[in-house]
């Protein structure tokens, strides 16, 4: 059976995260009359965000990834993503952007100095 990923970014299958979590927002204009009542709008429904946490990802993978939203690698800051969502129960594809990325070193060759791999390797992916 092929593999299919939880998340693709502009083409780029990402590796299956050890965490994810989906979040659905709705945005709404909303305030208080003078008696205290909610008087509110809707302004867009179904906002996704797509939350991914890898415990380890080698140098090249975490790389790889950031230079997806990296216009000097080549990359954009808005893509297109497909990942399974929560609220339709299918496959969707939305332009989202990148939220900061973060990750700790796992371990360093110390004869070149390169980086071997990362740990909690994290980033949230928000729609446009």
């Amino acid at each position: 059976m092929a593999f299919k990923a939880l998340v693709r970014v502009a083409g780029l299958d990402l590796p299956e995260p050890s965490t994810y979590s989906g979040n659905t927002a709705t945005l709404v204009d909303s305030g208080r009359n003078v008696q205290g009542e909610l008087i509110a709008s809707v302004i867009r429904e179904d906002v996704a965000k797509v939350e991914m946490t890898w415990n380890y990802l080698t140098a090249q993978q975490w790389a790889t990834i950031n230079k997806k939203f990296s216009g000097k690698h080549g990359g954009s800051f808005v893509n297109d993503v497909t990942f399974y969502d929560q609220t339709s129960g299918d496959w969707i594809t939305r332009r989202m952007y990148v939220s900061d990325r973060s990750a700790g070193m796992w371990r360093r060759d110390p004869t070149n100095g390169n980086i071997l791999g990362w740990i909690g390797c994290k980033l949230s992916l928000i729609e446009v």
